[in-house]
């Protein structure tokens, strides 16, 4: 049984005030975790530990955790599985009380030595009070602390809380949901959860006043009524998002080997997520999706949908992948269809009902806001899904990156005005040029506050998920103690 820790005993660990890696040497993890940390800008002192002492990127080196002057609040380790135990007991010498194990070679690798280095691992832990996060894991991500393995993350502090059983997993999470305007609170790989496990992380998050939402990647659970009993509380509070891995029978195979994770039946986590109220997805884009979604869009008032931008082809596509998840599309009326047909000049090669497919020179004329605001207006919508198919045109990148960035700007301007729901799709992303262009129209929309995708399809996917959240929601949500 994990043990429990209280909310304060693990705030200290997500928000450590001073920290040291252990195994820092002239080479190898220890020191790319330091140069990592540094850059990042970590707030606080570092103290890199290595028996031979000596110096490192201009900081002193630490023979042992029990020689660094100051209190340390979280240690990072990378050294050797075997010398694991002998750290954890320094650190409970010391007064620290969280140690991140990076260090692999435990449960994960199939063997009976490495089940047997958790065990002890974990009887060690029991007996020094030292809460273990992993091992085989990242450990902590805090902006707040200026703590992060990753140099590249954001580093302003968000609402968003995200536990991952999975390091890359959680990196690419932290990279791809910051890219789109997401911003964390904390994040935490966990690894084999040894210790400290995928339900205390609920349960501190349940608790966290800086968190708004949760996100979690998990392989497979410790105590499955813990679990249960975790979820519900949480899922009756905040927005939680889940994504399970190991979900077929091969996956389930590749779980237990990466994390040594149990990762149960899929029809059962089906069954139990939608009874608790929490939000499943299947990928991780998905994920970031979900993330975006609650961030940046507004409940909508109900599915009727009015579709516009650019490109025929697209607008067949978007019609079908909206109309399978329940969106309709109500024809716009007369007087707005009028409006339309004299702004591009015509019917020929548009489509002026709903959805509207125009011509790209039209998003930059001075009636392009008006035409925006009259469909935001009208009572028969409830949001509008602007979208650009950026390599879907015949226009070169330039000309095209001028005439979507005028588009761009209109859409801003009148989203902003708070008549009804905007999200933006970017979408037809066909080569690197386009989408590097498109990263600027994605960093215009979400500093402007709207949702940004990179397809119709997930967007549709992303705006259901968030209704039908909220329709649950409105019927009350799952009894905590239920």
């Amino acid at each position: 049984m994990t043990a429990v820790g209280s909310f304060e005993e693990l705030d200290r660990a997500m928000t450590p005030a001073s920290l040291a890696i252990a195994g820092v040497g002239q080479t190898g993890m220890g020191r790319l975790f330091l140069s990592r940390v540094v850059q990042y800008g970590f707030k606080g002192p570092v103290y890199p530990l290595h028996p031979a002492g000596g110096e490192a990127l201009g900081l002193k080196v630490y023979p042992n955790v029990n020689d660094v002057p100051g209190p340390v609040d979280y240690v990072v380790s990378c050294v050797s599985a075997p010398r694991v135990p002998q750290l954890i007991v320094d650190c409970a010498t010391k007064g620290v009380r969280a140690v991140c194990v990076f260090t692999a070679g435990y449960s994960e690798t199939g063997t009976a030595e490495g089940r047997q280095l958790e065990e002890d691992l974990v009887r060690l832990a029991r007996a020094t009070g030292v809460r273990v996060i992993g091992p085989n894991c990242m450990g902590v991500f805090c902006p707040k602390a200026g703590l992060s393995v990753a140099s590249d993350a954001p580093r302003e502090q968000g609402r968003v809380g995200l536990i991952c059983q999975s390091g890359g997993n959680a990196m690419y999470l932290i990279r791809a949901a910051g890219d789109r305007g997401i911003r964390f609170s904390k994040a935490v790989s966990y690894g084999n959860a040894c210790d400290l496990d995928e339900t205390e992380l609920l349960e501190y998050f349940t608790q966290d006043g800086e968190t708004d939402m949760v996100a979690a990647y998990v392989e497979g659970v410790k105590d499955g009524r813990r679990f249960l009993g975790a979820v519900k509380r949480l899922a009756a509070e905040k927005p939680f998002v889940v994504l399970k891995g190991g979900h077929t029978a091969a996956g389930t195979g590749a779980a237990a080997s990466h994390t040594g994770a149990l990762a149960g039946s899929d029809s059962v986590w089906d069954s139990l997520l939608e009874q608790i109220g929490a939000i499943r997805v299947h990928t991780l884009d998905e994920m970031v999706d979900m993330m975006v979604t609650f961030q940046f869009m507004p409940v909508p008032g109900g599915r009727r949908l009015v579709v516009f931008g650019v490109g025929g082809g697209a607008t067949v596509l978007t019609t079908d992948d909206c109309s399978a998840l329940g969106f309709t599309f109500p024809p716009l009326p007369a007087d707005v269809r009028q409006e339309l047909h004299e702004a591009v000049g015509g019917d020929a090669g548009n489509i002026l009902g709903n959805p509207v497919d125009i011509p790209p020179m039209v998003g930059t004329n001075e009636g392009y806001q008006r035409l925006l605001r009259r469909m935001l207006g009208w009572d028969g919508v409830d949001l509008l899904l602007y979208q650009l198919p950026f390599r879907g045109i015949m226009l070169k990148v330039p000309l095209a990156h001028m005439i979507f960035g005028s588009q761009m700007a209109n859409v801003v301007r009148v989203a902003g005005e708070g008549i009804k729901p905007v999200a933006v799709v970017i979408h037809y992303l066909a080569t690197g040029e386009g989408w590097r262009e498109a990263s600027t129209y994605v960093r215009q929309a979400w500093e402007s506050g709207l949702p940004a995708y990179y397809s119709a399809a997930s967007a549709a996917r992303a705006i259901d998920r968030l209704l039908r959240y909220h329709e649950r929601m409105r019927t009350g949500p799952p009894s905590p103690d239920g």
